[in-house]
């Protein structure tokens, strides 16, 4: 196991859902009923949007028999996309993580969920997959291993089916910056300090931020058979970094272009 896997099952046993979403009203501390139907709700006004992109592509109602969250951390997505599909593996690196999509699919009797511990080969899941969904997961991998990852989940998408994977592409920070936040990603006392001058506990693991290669991933979704692919660019974390959003379909035999969502 990684550093980041183990990283992010401490997370999963301290606070997971700040570790979903890195705002202090969801710590766990702060948590309140009001702030988990925040939490939530915003899970739901994402996959609502992701199959109204889809249904505009697909000419019509998409009804996934088969549908994977990759990094579903505590079910945030995974319980929406549960509602449109006939079944969804909600897979994760963190087995508390996990535990916690299950506790909050139970709550709302949802039994259309499979709880999977991920692995870089995605070795449980038996593919074709109609749906393939990341969010906010990727750029917590470093670029190599998360590539690899990325292309892995590609592979899985059943002819006619989408991915729909978000991840970063560059940092707008200074380089150094930049090479100075990735020091405490090595080195724990340049992270202890950081935490002492946030205000956040100072043995708090780092979450680690990665970048990739836009056209690098394109080149990989083409040889891998998507004929059209729909990218959204955005900012995350502040303004500190460029993020895409990539829906893709795939279509064997056909040839990759870039769609403009907006025009």
């Amino acid at each position: 196991m990684s550093k980041t896997d183990r990283d992010w099952e401490r997370w999963g046993a301290s606070s997971p859902y700040y570790g979903v979403l890195s705002i202090d009203k969801f710590r766990g501390e702060h948590m309140t009923t009001e702030a988990e139907a925040e939490f939530f709700e915003s899970g739901e006004r994402h996959v609502s949007s992701i199959f109204s992109r889809i249904e505009a592509q697909h000419a019509g109602p998409f009804l996934p028999m088969t549908t994977l969250d990759f990094g579903c951390g505590v079910g945030r997505l995974a319980i929406p996309l549960a509602s449109r599909s006939e079944r969804v593996i909600a897979m994760d690196i963190s087995d508390s993580m996990l535990e916690e999509t299950r506790k909050n699919c139970d709550k709302r009797n949802i039994v259309n969920v499979k709880y999977v511990k991920s692995d870089d080969e995605l070795s449980v899941v038996v593919a074709p997959v109609d749906l393939v969904h990341s969010f906010i997961v990727l750029q917590h991998i470093a670029e190599r291993r998360g590539t690899k990852i990325i292309t892995r989940l590609a592979e899985s998408v059943a002819t006619g089916g989408y991915l729909a994977v978000q991840f970063y592409t560059m940092s707008n920070a200074n380089p150094l910056v930049r090479t100075a936040v990735k020091l405490r990603y090595g080195f724990p006392p340049a992270n202890w300090l950081r935490n002492a001058i946030k205000s956040r506990p100072i043995f708090e693991q780092p979450m680690q931020l990665h970048t990739y290669n836009l056209a690098k991933i394109l080149r990989i979704l083409r040889r891998v058979g998507f004929s059209q692919v729909e990218a959204h660019l955005d900012t995350e974390d502040g303004g500190r970094f460029e993020s895409v959003f990539v829906l893709a379909r795939k279509n064997s035999g056909g040839q990759a272009s870039i769609i403009n969502p907006h025009s």
